[in-house]
């Protein structure tokens, strides 16, 4: 009975191993493939056209604040206390309409980035699988994000290339 016991116990502790062995675990560089995807100049040709037309229209409304403050305090000796408080009370009105627009400039830049990058990252994924199924591989993993890759895995990122026809 021991025997039996000692025998099932140490063919459990070898099954991992057994598994591990049959495994095929392939490495592939997903940034580099991003960077070299046609479609990538295009989502950043048009990230940058965004970028530039929010930036003037900020540039627009820090001038008309700037305009406005230069003016509140030229004219600050002169106006009543009325007319000061209105002044103030526009001027930190501006400059609350200003955050708002950054952050919502800045929430739809997040928001076009994703929508444009999306289409290139499924495309890369379902290359990654066409590679990681015909090469039989039971894992991939993005390589810049191990510490160590052994020898025993596989480099992919240039089949995916191919596959994607890059």
């Amino acid at each position: 009975m021991k025997t039996k016991n000692l025998f099932l116990s140490l063919l459990l502790l070898l099954l991992p191993v057994v598994a591990t062995a049959q495994q095929k675990i392939a490495v592939v560089n997903s940034q580099e493939l991003i960077a070299a995807m046609p479609d990538m100049k295009a989502a950043q040709d048009r990230l940058q056209e965004l970028d530039k037309k929010y930036t003037a229209e900020m540039q627009t409304m820090n001038d008309e604040y700037q305009k406005k403050l230069e003016l509140y305090m030229k004219d600050k000796g002169g106006l009543s206390e009325a007319l000061l408080k209105s002044r103030e009370q526009e001027l930190a009105d501006l400059q609350s309409r200003i955050q708002r627009s950054y952050q919502a400039m800045q929430q739809d830049m997040e928001k076009q980035q994703a929508t444009l990058m999306a289409p290139i990252q499924q495309k890369i994924v379902e290359a990654i699988k066409k590679v990681g199924d015909a090469g039989g591989y039971t894992y991939v993993m993005e390589s810049t994000m191990m510490l160590y890759t052994g020898s025993a895995a596989v480099d992919i990122t240039a089949q995916v290339k191919k596959q994607l026809g890059i």
